[in-house]
């Protein structure tokens, strides 16, 4: 007499029904998994026009990276605008009324004044919004030559996520950015480092200079994981895959003991 194989004995109606209940409950843990998954990743939106202005100092620290509780909120901050480090962003989306347009930012690198009162991290600001390049170096211009108040001046604005660094497509105009990476910027300012902070700030003043006040378009900024709902989400298919293994264990401890059997 042949051993059993084990699908010879997967095939009996005992074990065909408890196939059926190992994969019902496998597809009950799915479920759970699922459940778990959708709570564990939440989209950061954008808030209303009532939201509350924080203080810089309280949400983001220099040198340190970006929390998802501080991306795209309003914040207020003490800047001290750099007029020694002025650059052009292209490619910048700017709300006109029912359309979106393209054009350009005028940045500058800033100094912002930190909770002790006394020393000040490097903070990049976004001032104003222009259609065109050369009303953008029109007003790179005008603020370069300006005479500013030699004081920390109260700003508010939003404060935003840093871009990735693209290579800078006219030599000739090697202040004109295609996009606002603070670890491009860094490596353009000029004079002593000071520790920076990780996201930049778009002023919502009006600027003046010629230029329009920026008006971002409803955008959404990133996603908070839930680390605690992702290690539940794994563990639900853990268990459904273990339910299916224990089915196949079962059949399989069965042919054994038949076959030891047949051998005695």
């Amino acid at each position: 007499m042949s051993n059993p194989t084990f699908f010879s004995i997967a095939r009996r109606p005992k074990w065909i029904a408890g196939l059926f209940f190992s994969l019902a409950v496998a597809a009950v843990f799915a479920l759970l998994g699922q459940w778990q998954l959708d709570r564990t990743f939440t989209v950061i939106e954008p808030e209303s026009e009532d939201e509350q202005v924080l203080v810089l100092n309280e949400v983001a620290t220099p040198g340190a990276p970006m929390t998802a509780e501080a991306a795209n909120v309003l914040v207020s901050a003490n800047i001290f605008i750099d007029q020694s480090n002025v650059f052009i962003v292209s490619n910048r989306l700017q709300q006109a009324a029912n359309e979106v347009v393209e054009g350009f930012w005028l940045i500058s690198n800033s100094g912002a004044l930190l909770s002790d009162d006394d020393a000040t991290g490097s903070l990049t600001v976004a001032i104003g919004y222009a259609d065109t390049l050369e009303q953008a170096e029109k007003a790179r211009a005008e603020l370069q030559e300006s005479i500013l108040v030699q004081a920390f001046l109260e700003s508010t604005g939003r404060y935003l996520q840093t871009e990735g660094p693209v290579a800078i497509s006219d030599p000739d105009k090697p202040y004109v950015l295609e996009s606002l990476s603070l670890a491009q910027l860094v490596n353009l300012y000029e004079g002593p480092p000071v520790e920076s902070f990780a996201g930049f700030l778009a002023l919502d003043a009006e600027p003046g200079l010629g230029l329009e006040r920026i008006a971002l378009p409803p955008q959404r900024v990133g996603t908070q994981v839930n680390w605690l709902t992702l290690f539940y989400a794994v563990e639900w298919v853990l268990f459904g895959v273990f339910a299916v293994f224990l089915w196949w264990r079962l059949v399989e401890d069965q042919r054994i003991r038949e076959i030891s059997g047949s051998g005695a």
